[in-house]
């Protein structure tokens, strides 16, 4: 999957969990990013800069942890870690 698409399933989660906080807005994301993730970092920031728009992350910080062990269960994948949320 691309940057756009890991990206756009990624916001429908954070504005999942964010509603469910009844947040006011989102300050932080952190993402999981394994080893063998076919992803780049400036196209993840790109993309989520394009995804927050008019959402409750439009103005939040992105955190990207990169793992670097492709023995890990979740080598491939892109994972939502946490939000931090306001109000």
């Amino acid at each position: 999957m691309s940057e756009s698409g890991i990206m756009h399933n990624l916001m429908r989660q954070i504005e999942e969990k964010a509603r469910d906080r009844e947040a006011e807005r989102v300050v932080r994301v952190t993402l999981r990013v394994g080893a063998l993730a076919d992803v780049t970092e400036p196209r993840l920031r790109e993309r989520f800069a394009i995804e927050a728009r008019d959402t409750l992350a439009e103005d939040a910080v992105l955190t990207i942890i990169q793992e670097s062990n492709p023995s890990q269960p979740h080598a491939k994948e892109v994972r939502l870690e946490r939000i931090d949320v306001d109000g």
